[in-house]
């Protein structure tokens, strides 16, 4: 096994999102090695090859990984905190046993932008989705908030050009 342990060292409401947490932890080694390995296998994750850290976007939770340590913010409780502890570790343990079939990405992924997926949505603001307008919409899709199933007119034939450009931007991201 090459991480054995995460060890929660810090609890907290979160100062973002009051009804949430923030926690930190501890692993029980440097596990540097294996961020970029790990940006290869999340689609959606954040490498920042400067500081050594890896970003992963949970539905709503943040969760940022570091050599040596764990930055979780809005988890639900304190429950679900030690959940995440052992997903990170296990997520670190299959991809260190997978890490010779896997080629490891040092870059950064960019994000598409609120107005990038915009630009390929209908523009109706037709709240079919729920949503006041498009960017709204486009704005949620990105912070995982909404999935692009919840635009109908997207589906219309007229626009299935536009459906499979944005599918395709998410796809690369890791977004539904």
């Amino acid at each position: 096994m090459y991480l054995k342990e995460v060890k929660m060292n810090f609890i907290q409401p979160c100062t973002a999102d009051s009804t949430r947490i923030r926690f930190k932890a501890k692993f029980s080694s440097d596990i540097s090695e294996i961020l970029p390995y790990i940006n290869t296998v999340v689609k959606d994750a954040i490498y920042n090859k400067k500081i050594q850290s890896l970003t992963i976007r949970k539905e709503f939770r943040i969760i940022t990984i570091y050599g040596m340590n764990l930055a979780v913010s809005k988890a639900v409780n304190e429950s679900e905190a030690y959940e995440i502890m052992d997903l990170v570790k296990d997520l670190v343990n299959n991809t260190y046993k997978r890490k010779d079939e896997i080629e490891p990405l040092y870059e950064m992924r960019e994000k598409p932008s609120t107005l990038e997926v915009y630009k390929y949505l209908p523009k109706l603001n037709c709240k079919k989705c729920g949503e006041a307008t498009c960017l709204a919409f486009a704005s949620k899709i990105l912070s995982g908030m909404q999935t692009i199933k919840k635009c109908r007119p997207i589906y219309e034939e007229t626009n299935k050009e536009n459906l499979d450009k944005v599918e395709n931007m998410l796809q690369v991201m890791g977004y539904e």
